[in-house]
């Protein structure tokens, strides 16, 4: 059969006006294997194609029609999943335009024909399929900051500590534990989180801990080794996951490597595990230059944080003259004097926390980790820490913090899921700010749905707050509704939806130290009890409709300061309406049903034939349907 003889082709010459046309079969988005054998293949294209066909030769020359899965006012985009005869194939698109025109676009791009070297060539046996794990497909992830969630053990309180509740410092500890969260597992249970994802607990002399001192032990403070234990016990009991917290990118100067280096200097066996520019090791600070953050109070914390380092061997030089504000003889990361730098180009480095890596998974039977600055460290490091961790526990969940676009880590050979905060930003500027259209955000959501591979979408960690950043309600000038609506939103899309502890109650809080606040269990009655139990009923909803959970989403309406989407697996469809504007709307739905169910809030609906109309949906109210 001859290339060109494919269906509704009839050898037309192709039309070469400059489309905007994009595939790239280097990208898990564009290409990925399937565990069955299958393989999908997906097009960007203008909204001015109506047909796409994905021609490829696997021994035989096939046609096969595209669907289309998705489409904002800009772009369209098309898929196809196929099963080849053979593992290595060519292929190349034909597509129809509006006017009827034929367009061809292959490797070499937009062209009259295609000929056999301008086809996209793909070998499927270098291609393995592409897995996350199916438990943490829409898994409901609950994040908590230790040192502030609870307090289960004051035996084990670090010196100098705060009352619960305190306004929280950078410096200062108020007891939280691993003792604490596991005697809270049945509330957290009770909310619907299926794992929680714990910021570092290895020892460290910080609050935060993200500058580990041991990498191998939990922090006494935290409960030490056997708190951790007893966690993922109360944990696994309950059919919930845990996932731990760590930096490789950079450690304490109390790290054992580093230490070796303070004494030994350059006869250290540990050298090229750091970056040093000069021996002695040594820190010179300017306490006149002090950092703009650094006023009252916190001048002085800067200052004694600085000289805390003298308790890790480290010379410290006070210094009145011009110059930086710090200055170490070390690589640090981002300056941070009390974050030297870790070189995982050292293979006898890189060896050592691989073993970190897998120690955890295998003799604690953690389910994942979070991997924090995950692109400050060599890029090459990442594929041997999934294979490393993959081994010994293939179902482990990798999530690595990367602000942006995360493609290069989300191809199937580093990271399951990113931090995804470009889903933080859409909805930021959409439910707290209100800085963008319906129209612009529901385009945004459509584009961020099509930027990885299913698989990476289905567990991509969907925050809204976090330890690094001002809680949402704040961003949302503290108006409740705002928080509610972007939840309902948060917990009905595809992804792993994350909860930073206290948000579910109303907790709200600035930059880093104050989106660190206390859970206030010892006042119940300042808890926002409609947001705790809108989160409980959508959890609950969550595990018992799997199109939630799992399915495809699709827009099916837009307008003014509403729209409407739809969840599909298999013959279970809901219909999701949101309504951010401050009167009533009607929402009339261009889909199929007899018997619509309402799952969730409160609206009157008549069906037409092939239209579902809401009528009344309240100012800043939402609607679950079962189609």
């Amino acid at each position: 059969m001859d290339w060109k003889e494919v269906k509704w082709f009839d050898e037309q010459v192709g039309y070469l006006y400059p489309y905007d046309l994009r595939h790239d079969a280097d990208d898990a988005a564009y290409v990925s294997s399937l565990t069955d054998g299958r393989v999908r293949l997906r097009l960007k294209t203008e909204p001015i194609f109506t047909e796409a066909v994905l021609v490829y030769n696997d021994g035989a020359v096939h046609g096969e029609p595209m669907r289309l899965w998705g489409e904002d006012r800009r772009a369209r985009w098309w898929e196809a999943v196929i099963r080849p005869e053979r593992s290595q194939i060519t292929y190349s698109f034909a597509l129809r335009t509006a006017d009827g025109r034929i367009v061809y676009f292959a490797r070499s791009g937009v062209d009259h024909a295609v000929e056999p070297y301008d086809r996209w060539a793909l070998d499927l046996s270098a291609k393995p399929p592409f897995e996350t794990p199916d438990w943490a497909h829409g898994a409901v992830i609950y994040q908590i900051f230790p040192e502030r969630f609870a307090n289960g053990d004051q035996a084990n309180d670090p010196p100098g500590v705060m009352p619960w509740g305190s306004p929280p410092k950078w410096l200062e500890y108020q007891g939280g534990d691993l003792p604490g969260i596991t005697q809270h597992l049945n509330y957290l249970h009770d909310l619907g989180a299926d794992a929680l994802y714990l910021t570092p607990i290895f020892t460290s002399p910080s609050n935060h801990k993200y500058d580990a001192a041991d990498f191998y032990h939990v922090d006494p403070a935290f409960g030490g080794d056997d708190a951790l234990r007893a966690l993922v016990a109360g944990l696994h009991a309950r059919e919930m996951r845990l996932i731990l917290d760590a930096s490789f990118n950079h450690c304490h100067p109390g790290f054992f490597a580093f230490q070796d280096l303070i004494r030994n200097g350059p006869r250290s066996q540990y050298r090229d595990w750091f970056t040093v520019y000069d021996f002695p090791i040594r820190v010179a600070f300017r306490p006149h230059k002090a950092p703009a953050w650094a006023v009252g109070e916190r001048r002085g914390e800067f200052v004694r944080w600085i000289r805390s380092l003298e308790e890790a061997g480290l010379q410290v030089e006070e210094r009145a003259d011009d110059g930086p504000t710090v200055e170490t003889s070390y690589e640090a990361w981002y300056g941070v004097v009390s974050m030297p730098k870790i070189n995982l180009n050292n293979p006898a480095t890189r060896a050592y926390f691989l073993d970190v890596a897998r120690y955890w998974l295998r003799e604690f039977e953690v389910d994942g980790w979070r991997m924090d600055v995950a692109r400050h460290v060599a890029p090459d490091f990442w594929p041997e820490f999934r294979a490393a961790t993959k081994a010994v526990k293939p179902d482990c969940y990798l999530l690595a913090e990367i602000w942006g676009d995360a493609s290069p880590w989300l191809q199937g050979d580093m990271f399951d899921a990113t931090m995804n905060y470009t889903f933080r930003d859409l909805c930021l500027d959409y439910f707290a700010r209100g800085a963008l259209t319906t129209a612009n955000f529901v385009d945004g959501v459509t584009r961020m749905q099509a930027m990885y591979a299913p698989p990476v979408t289905a567990v991509s960690h969907n925050l809204f707050s976090s330890h690094d950043t001002e809680r949402f309600l704040r961003m949302a000038g503290e108006d409740p509704r705002r928080l509610r609506l972007a939840t309902l939103f948060q917990l009905t899309i595809p992804g792993a939806p994350g909860i930073y502890y206290g948000d579910e109650i109303g907790m709200t809080g600035g930059f880093d130290p104050d989106c660190r606040r206390a859970f206030p269990w010892d006042t119940p009655e300042t808890w926002d009890r409609e947001t705790l139990a809108l989160v409980r009923a959508l959890t609950r909803l969550r595990k018992a409709h799997p199109a939630l959970r799992h399915g495809a989403w699709q827009p099916v309406w837009s307008e003014g300061e509403a729209f409407a989407f739809v969840r599909e697996r298999g013959d279970e469809r809901i219909l999701v309406a949101l309504n951010r504007g401050r009167e009533p709307v009607t929402i009339s739905a261009p889909v199929e049903t007899i018997a619509p169910q309402l799952l969730w809030g409160e609206v009157s609906m008549t069906i037409d034939t092939g239209e579902l109309t809401l009528h009344n949906l309240g100012a800043w109210s939402s609607a679950l349907i079962r189609l």
